[in-house]
C-alpha cells in the first residue's frame, strides 16, 4: 500500500504532533472570529458577517447563498464601500474553506475510521495513489480540478468536499490546500463582485419599473435553476460512475 498522501515527518508522527494538528485549526478559527469582532465595526454589521459564516456549514446553504445574502444586506445598510464589502464577505467565507480544508486535511485519518465511509476512502486513497505514481501528468489536471471544485457553489463548505476529492485521487495534502485556498478565493471573490453590482442593478430597476424589476429577477431565477439543475445532475452522474 502507498502511504506517501499521508506520510508526516518529525514532530507530527507524535502523539503531540498529532493533537497539535487537531487543535490548532480551532485555535486559529477562534482567533479569525476574534479579530474579525475587533475589525468589523459596528457590531450589527458582524452579526451579519457572523450569521453568514455559520449559514455556511450547513445545506442546503452554499457560496450561491451566503455570499449574495449577505453582501445585499451589508450594501442595503450603507455600512462600507462597495471593495470593502465585496472584500470582507470573500475573504470570510473563503477562510472558511480554507480552515475546513486544514483541519481535515491533517486529520483525513479520523474520517477514515467512521464505519463504511472510511472503507470507501482506504480503497480510493490506494487507488488514486498508485494511479498517480503510474501517470504523474494527472498531478497538474488534479490541482485545477480540484480548484474549479472549490469555485464551483451549490456543494456547501467547498473546502470539505474539496480535501476529500484531492486526496482521493492521490494529491499530497499541501498540493490540495494550495488548490483549495485557489479555487475558494476565486469564487468567492467572483460570486461577491457578480452580487454587489447585479443586486444594484436589480434594486435600481425596480426602482425605475416595478415590472422591469420582476422581470428580471424572474429571468435571474430561471438562470439559477438551469445552472443548479445541470450542476445536481453532473454530481449524480459522477456518484453513480464512481459505483
Amino acid at each position: 500500500m502507498n502511504d506517501a498522501v499521508y506520510e508526516e515527518d518529525g514532530f507530527f508522527e507524535t502523539i503531540w504532533g498529532k493533537i497539535f494538528l487537531f487543535v490548532n485549526p480551532f485555535l486559529i478559527a477562534a482567533l479569525f472570529i476574534y479579530l474579525l469582532y475587533l475589525i468589523v465595526i459596528p457590531s450589527k454589521a458582524f452579526g451579519i458577517v457572523a450569521g453568514g459564516i455559520s449559514a455556511y456549514f450547513f445545506p442546503p446553504f452554499g457560496k450561491e447563498s451566503v455570499i449574495p445574502l449577505v453582501v445585499s444586506e451589508l450594501t442595503r445598510q450603507n455600512f462600507y464601500t462597495p471593495l470593502a464589502t465585496i472584500t470582507l464577505v470573500a475573504g470570510t467565507i473563503a477562510y472558511v474553506d480554507v480552515i475546513t480544508s486544514y483541519f481535515l486535511l491533517w486529520n483525513l485519518y479520523i474520517v477514515e475510521k467512521i464505519p463504511v465511509l472510511g472503507d470507501w476512502m482506504r480503497k480510493f486513497r490506494d487507488f488514486g495513489a498508485q494511479t498517480m505514481k503510474e501517470k504523474s501528468w494527472i498531478k497538474k489536471v488534479a490541482f485545477v480540478g480540484v480548484a474549479l471544485f472549490v469555485m464551483v457553489p451549490f456543494q456547501g463548505s467547498g473546502g470539505v468536499g474539496a480535501s476529500i476529492l484531492g486526496r482521493v485521487i492521490g494529491m499530497n495534502k499541501y498540493q490540495a490546500w494550495m488548490a483549495i485556498i485557489v479555487g475558494s478565493f476565486s469564487g468567492c471573490f467572483l460570486i461577491a463582485t457578480l452580487s454587489h453590482y447585479l443586486g444594484s442593478m436589480v434594486i435600481d430597476i425596480f426602482e425605475s419599473s416595478m415590472v422591469q424589476g420582476i422581470g428580471t429577477l424572474a429571468v435571474l431565477g430561471i438562470i439559477f435553476i438551469i445552472l443548479y439543475t445541470f450542476f445536481k445532475h453532473r454530481k449524480k452522474m459522477e456518484v453513480e460512475g464512481s459505483d
